[in-house]
């Protein structure tokens, strides 16, 4: 049964000027359909359209090893957008030049029945590497998959359903907000909100540096081309890039962002007020993606959030926040409900940074409390049995305190459990 994701997320924002939001964006539609492309009846063949080119921003994975689609995609990044094609099951990754003729033959076969070119096609796929697609099936699905596109609940939660792999729930979120409109007399008889909507997968295989995670941002805003991909790869950093599950980077990890100026602001051209508001509501639409794929990792039943402050950098918080979740150790420490803070210090201690121990504080919380297990360095006595009660609740926080500075960072992961063990052992059949 799916997860209530409502159930998982936290209040979206601070910043009184950004709402909750479930609709789309203006003039974008989805579609998700069964293609059987690896399994029968299931949602494996997703589209994303926008009536007008959009422009385009991208982040990709760090992988020296890039599926076909991403080469793909770095060849078109110049390009206005107008539609991007999701697979699941097959990664298309270590496949050869017919890998790259296959994404080719993908994007002229949707251009064709789109009506547009097939320079403004982006690709994804994600699932098992070194298998090439099965392209009769899906050449086959195309037509079917363009005619469903709507912009209904139903067509957003198939498409977010079809590029799922190994996840157990769907990943969406969205906000508005409000920008000053091109036409004031219009603005000023009713609210014309600009949205920001996102879509996201992963669950295992996540890692800093993006993971084998897929990520489509769509916004009805019109901004600058530059500014949005600077705001992009800026966000990346503080949100995607500070998850980890299992420690792996995968092949085929993308996030992008669509907008095509729908909503009819006044241009976003200079890094004035407006910017900083789009880029307020396009953070916090990407730190919730990050977060339910961080609570989704294979066989997870913790979502973990690392919080260091006070550090003397934000490269220095990201850092050692970073080596905390990525630690197996603490992973499966964290999945028997151990307090056993010596794992952590021992991460931060190989993550090639430099901290002063005799000032750190330590302490674990969740909604059953908070425990401090150490200060300036050193272990202090506790509970074990309310350390357990802590860190027996679905969310909870590590927290670090270096008081050496005025800089924090967050990141966000997962526990290690058995079941990780056995979807990952079984993941090919």
């Amino acid at each position: 049964m799916e997860k209530n994701q409502e159930q998982i997320q936290d209040s979206i924002t601070t910043n009184s000027n950004i709402l909750n939001n479930a609709k789309l964006p203006k003039e974008f539609k989805l579609s998700g359909i069964k293609s059987n492309i690896k399994y029968k009846n299931r949602f494996d063949l997703a589209l994303i359209y926008s009536k007008e080119a959009c422009e385009f921003a991208g982040v990709w994975t760090q992988n020296k090893i890039q599926a076909a689609c991403i080469k793909y995609n770095k060849n078109n990044a110049k390009n206005k957008i107008q539609a991007i094609m999701i697979n699941s099951g097959y990664a298309n990754a270590c496949t050869g030049q017919q890998g790259d003729n296959d994404c080719k033959e993908c994007a002229d076969n949707l251009a064709k029945i789109l009506k547009i070119d097939s320079k403004n096609i982006l690709l994804a796929s994600t699932g098992v590497i070194g298998q090439r697609l099965p392209m009769d099936r899906i050449i086959k699905a195309i037509p079917k998959l363009v005619n469903s596109k709507d912009s209904t609940k139903d067509s957003m939660k198939n498409a977010s359903k079809a590029i799922m792999t190994t996840d157990t729930f769907r990943k969406v979120c969205g906000v508005k907000f409000i920008l000053p409109t091109q036409d004031k007399e219009k603005s000023n008889k009713t609210k014309n909100y600009t949205r920001i909507w996102g879509m996201a997968k992963g669950s295992g295989m996540i890692h800093p540096n993006m993971a084998t995670m897929l990520g489509f941002i769509l916004t009805d805003a019109l901004i600058d081309r530059d500014l949005l991909q600077e705001a992009l790869s800026e966000i990346v950093k503080e949100t995607f890039n500070q998850i980890s599950v299992d420690g792996d980077t995968s092949t085929n990890d993308m996030v992008v962002v669509l907008a095509n100026g729908e909503s009819k602001n006044i241009k976003i051209d200079t890094k004035n007020k407006d910017y900083e508001l789009f880029k307020d509501g396009l953070r916090q639409v990407c730190i919730r993606l990050a977060k339910q794929i961080a609570r989704d990792g294979e066989g997870a039943t913790h979502l973990l959030e690392v919080e260091v402050k006070q550090a003397r950098t934000l490269q220095q918080a990201q850092k050692l926040s970073k080596a905390i979740i990525g630690s197996n150790l603490v992973k499966t420490a964290i999945f028997g409900k151990d307090a056993n803070w010596g794992r952590i210090i021992c991460a931060m201690g190989y993550s090639d940074t430099e901290f002063d121990i005799t000032k750190l504080n330590l302490s674990f919380e969740s909604k059953n409390g908070k425990v401090i297990i150490a200060k300036n360095g050193v272990g202090v006595k506790f509970n074990e049995n309310k350390a357990k009660n802590i860190l027996s609740a679905e969310k909870i926080k590590i927290l670090i305190d270096l008081k050496d500075g005025e800089y924090n960072a967050k990141a966000w992961g997962c526990d290690l459990s058995y079941d990780y063990i056995k979807i990952n052992a079984d993941y090919r059949s």
